[in-house]
């Protein structure tokens, strides 16, 4: 089976919605033509990210300073919390050592 990049697969959806564009009047090719838009704006969109000051405000919004007895224990609730936010935005944990590098 060919494997086809992200980069391929946007090209030919951007081919498939001029395709569709010479023919106006037929539903079934204005319904490929939205269906192609979705799936090439979908592709293009952002990556999801985590707004890590967001997720800390929210943190202590949930978990204030008087519910840890040391710092400690609140360092380790915060990186709890912030692991299980990385579980829900990506579905895994974030490979720090592919971001960086050798460091």
């Amino acid at each position: 089976m060919t494997t086809i990049t992200r980069e391929q697969l946007i090209e030919k959806l951007q081919n498939r919605i001029a395709v569709t564009a010479n023919y106006p009047g037929v539903e079934e090719a204005q319904l490929d033509a939205a269906i192609f838009k979705i799936a090439l704006a979908s592709l293009e969109a952002d990556k999801q990210e985590l707004k890590i000051a967001e997720l800390i405000n929210k943190f202590y919004e949930r978990y204030p300073l008087a519910s840890f007895n040391k710092d400690t224990d609140r360092a380790e609730a915060l990186g709890y919390f912030l692991a299980g936010a990385e579980l829900q935005c990506f579905g895994e944990f974030i490979k720090y050592e592919e971001l960086f590098g050798d460091e």
